[in-house]
């Protein structure tokens, strides 16, 4: 039996687009804003907790990180 990897990336969020993520049942993440033209995951856990401390706590008075995945075979 052959595993395919998975790739983990982080993407910070404010509460309302994880309640957008929310509304998905969790699937899909919504389209980007005029102010937010570039869809910006992240490598680490810790670096997309440090830019929703930073970014999204302060602009919206909250910050999550959602963690999501994609394997060889999604492709």
């Amino acid at each position: 039996m052959t595993t395919n990897p998975t790739t983990i990336l982080y993407r910070p969020v404010g509460p309302a687009e994880l309640e957008l993520i929310r509304q998905s049942g969790y699937r899909a993440f919504p389209p980007r804003l005029p102010e937010q033209p570039i869809f910006y995951p992240v490598l680490t856990e810790d670096y997309a907790v440090k830019i929703a401390r930073d970014w999204n706590v302060p602009a919206s008075g909250a910050g999550f990180v959602t963690r999501f995945g994609k394997t060889e075979a999604g492709r």
